[in-house]
């Protein structure tokens, strides 16, 4: 039987619970897993071929390098052929607040995690860019910030299909809070702010009739440390991709569906995506949920521009910019964080 071919770009935390999880789930498959390192990528191929190995899964597994900066990403991308790519690397690393705290750490917990969007959003333009123009019948799954980072893809017009993640997260823990089955329809509206508890909490429905006290039930997804939050990410994902290789129809929750911002209920066919909102919940209605959610989250991408949803501090101001700006912004951003890493937690700027 031929295997299909899926490229999977990174070698951390999420990319490593999403390879693993596919080694036991997936249909025949063939995995490149890319990254900059060949050692990384080494290693992650090792682990997850042997766990194939192990679970009789019909999965092959190809390590190879590749520059996301490089001109030649689309040229590398058009070798591979793929049915479809998946994200999972960025220029921000969610672990650099345990793994290296600094003042730039600091801001960034002041700030919201939304100022970080230039940073979640470089590699994802480049990727969607290079595979539109190598493979263009292929489908892109964008994992980094998809709540924010996918609408700057579409007003860009880069085509993703979705994201992983969030929302995924959220709909995954609320299964097994509420003891649901397979069959169980669950729809949930939520953005990546809700990983937190929020004043406005994530909205849930279970075969059309709203669930009460959503918060209590996410209790136990809140207090999981975000290393092992990875392992229920990482399988929900692999079961996605694994219906999206086989054309098959599920019912689940993904975060920035067909470009827009937040996380949302569809309905999936293969590749074919819909929205799939309860009933009396209009589009608009849902869409202004998930922007709430966002300034909340620190940034709100609407109508072509970018707007950071908390205060300036005194040594670097946060204007609203047009998404096409993304690379000004980024380029001025990543000195200011170049300077405060230097720097202590305990001197980031005050907002």
């Amino acid at each position: 039987m031929s295997k299909t071919t899926l490229v999977l770009i990174g070698t951390g935390g999420l990319a490593r619970g999403i390879a693993y999880a596919l080694a036991t789930t997936t249909t025949p498959l063939d995995l490149v897993i890319a990254g900059r390192s060949l050692d990384r990528t080494a290693e992650l191929a090792y682990v997850t071929a042997t766990r194939a190995a192990l679970s009789g899964t019909p999965l092959t597994v190809r390590p190879v390098t590749l520059d996301l900066a490089g001109d030649d990403l689309a040229a590398s991308l058009s070798a591979l052929d793929p049915a479809g790519v998946v994200l999972a690397a960025s220029t921000q690393s969610p672990w650099e607040h345990t793994q290296a705290p600094s003042a730039w750490t600091a801001f960034v917990r002041q700030s919201g995690f939304g100022v970080t969007l230039p940073f979640q959003a470089e590699f994802a333009l480049r990727v969607g860019r290079a595979l539109t123009a190598a493979c263009p019948r292929a489908w892109f799954v964008n994992a980094c910030f998809p709540d924010a980072v996918n609408p700057v893809l579409d007003a860009h017009g880069v085509p993703v299909l979705c994201g992983i993640g969030n929302v995924s997260l959220l709909a995954a823990s609320l299964r097994s809070a509420l003891g649901l089955a397979p069959a169980d329809r669950l729809a949930v509206l939520a953005h990546h702010a809700h990983l937190h508890a929020q004043p406005e909490e994530a909205r849930a429905w279970l075969e059309g009739e709203e669930v009460p006290e959503v918060g209590k039930a996410l209790a136990a997804q809140r207090a999981t440390t975000r290393s092992e939050l990875n392992h229920v990410t990482g399988l929900a994902a692999a079961r996605f991709l694994t219906g999206l290789l086989t054309g098959a129809v599920q019912h689940t929750s993904l975060p920035g569906p067909l470009g827009l911002p937040g996380g949302y209920p569809v309905r999936a066919a293969g590749t074919h995506l819909e929205l799939d909102l309860p009933a009396g919940l209009s589009l608009e209605e849902a869409v202004a949920f998930n922007q709430r959610s966002a300034e909340r989250d620190g940034v709100v991408v609407e109508n072509g521009t970018v707007r950071f949803t908390t205060p300036s501090p005194p040594e670097f101001t946060l204007p609203d910019f047009a998404v096409h700006e993304l690379d000004r912004v980024r380029i001025e951003l990543d000195q200011l964080r170049t300077r405060l890493r230097d720097r202590p937690p305990s001197s980031s700027p005050s907002l």
